[in-house]
């Protein structure tokens, strides 16, 4: 959780607040792409960065059931997603969870944000070896898909990092591992994206 909150959300949203881009009218003028899934997916990321076994399990779920309540009613939804959660007040979350906001549950339907995380993670572990993530960090709230053409225009100097970024190749081992976990294949990715 602390990856995910201080080591992601907090560390790019201090270095957002230095960056020409820190407002809407500075995103707008520097046209950049929206920051999820980047964000969310990086984050999600972080957190199983350490975990013996980084399985993805949680965004994949989330992922799922919101695909499924676009289809499916609160009742069809809760028994659906039994298969896979089997404590009825954790199903109960995941479920309230994808019907937020959504006024008649008894109507297939969904808010579809929670898809982000996996959109994320997939997206940051295709490109994975392209990405310099330290620079990401530092660039703020940004889009992985920008830091190339930002980086000439950022402020680097006294930029926040979390410390599991300062070493690259240990990161990038870490890539790996969650690849290699939850068997994701570079030629797999390829062909999602």
């Amino acid at each position: 959780m602390l990856r995910h909150e201080i080591g992601t959300h907090y560390f790019r949203a201090v270095n957002n607040l230095q960056q020409p881009w820190n407002s809407w009218p500075g995103r707008k003028k520097h046209e950049l792409k929206p920051n999820n899934p980047t964000e969310e997916g990086l984050a999600s990321i972080h957190s199983v960065l350490f975990r013996k076994d980084p399985f993805l399990w949680r965004a994949a779920l989330l992922y799922y059931t919101v695909y499924q309540a676009s289809q499916m009613s609160f009742c069809e939804l809760f028994k659906d997603i039994g298969k896979f959660v089997q404590d009825p007040n954790t199903r109960w979350d995941y479920c309230v969870r994808a019907k937020r906001g959504w006024t008649d549950t008894s109507q297939p339907g969904c808010f579809s944000k929670d898809q982000v995380y996996l959109d994320g993670i997939l997206q940051i572990l295709r490109f994975r070896d392209s990405i310099d993530f330290h620079l990401l960090t530092a660039l703020g709230k940004v889009s992985y898909e920008d830091v190339d053409r930002l980086k000439e225009l950022a402020v680097t100097e006294n930029m926040r990092v979390p410390h599991f970024l300062h070493d690259h190749s240990r990161y990038m081992e870490h890539l790996e591992k969650i690849m290699e976990v939850n068997e994701l294949t570079d030629a797999e990715l390829k062909a999602l994206m």
